[in-house]
């Protein structure tokens, strides 16, 4: 499904209404019908589904509503200059200023404040921070440091399976698979932790 919003109001086509055979050119307008799933609260500045598809939040002027993706119901809300959702859809976090609070289930979970700073948060696999810096990974479970790396991503996509990562800049984009065995080895012997996380953490594909 495709979600997006005309001013307030919020649309959604699905692109399940094609049939397999239907053959399209390179271009060419897509014939789906627009469905009107109403008006939001407030005005969109970014939209998007949980990974799961059964969620869809909208966020701007400071704010967050997370909504119903079949009837568009409020389901969540409250402040935030940023929301990303974790692989998990049952999980997100939101950034408030220089602070970042984490939600299961609709509940926060954890507050914390990085160290570096906060330029910009990013979902999926791992938690991801952005700051003057570089780019910080965190476990959404601990909030612990898994890794830190020296690149100022404009944004960061995850493989379903979570064992390739895409760290996009504004001219290049590099992508490293995540070494999730390495992260349970450092968690018994801290030996192989150190100030910028665990080294073995990701390796470049």
């Amino acid at each position: 499904k495709i979600v997006w919003a005309k001013h307030c109001e919020i649309q959604q086509v699905n692109l399940k209404q094609l049939s397999s055979d239907q053959q399209l050119n390179d271009g060419e307008k897509v014939p789906l019908n627009v469905k009107e799933l109403g008006s939001c609260e407030i005005y969109p500045q970014t939209l998007s589904h949980s990974p799961n598809g059964r969620f869809v939040v909208v966020c701007g002027d400071g704010e967050y509503i997370i909504y119903t993706a079949l009837t568009l119901r409020n389901k969540s809300y409250g402040n935030a200059m940023e929301f990303v959702w974790s692989e998990d859809s049952s999980e997100y976090a939101i950034r408030d200023g220089n602070s970042v609070k984490i939600f299961k289930n609709f509940k926060e979970k954890k507050t914390f404040k990085p160290e570096t700073g906060i330029d910009a948060i990013f979902g999926g696999h791992l938690f991801g921070v952005r700051s003057n810096s570089g780019l910080t990974f965190y476990d959404w479970e601990t909030t612990s440091l898994i890794r830190r790396i020296e690149i100022a991503p404009k944004t960061i996509y995850w493989s379903q399976t979570g064992e390739l990562v895409c760290i996009a800049t504004e001219e290049s984009y590099y992508i490293l698979r995540y070494n999730s065995q390495a992260i349970v080895a450092a968690s018994t012997n801290k030996d192989l932790v150190s100030e910028d996380g665990i080294e073995d953490a990701f390796d470049v594909n």
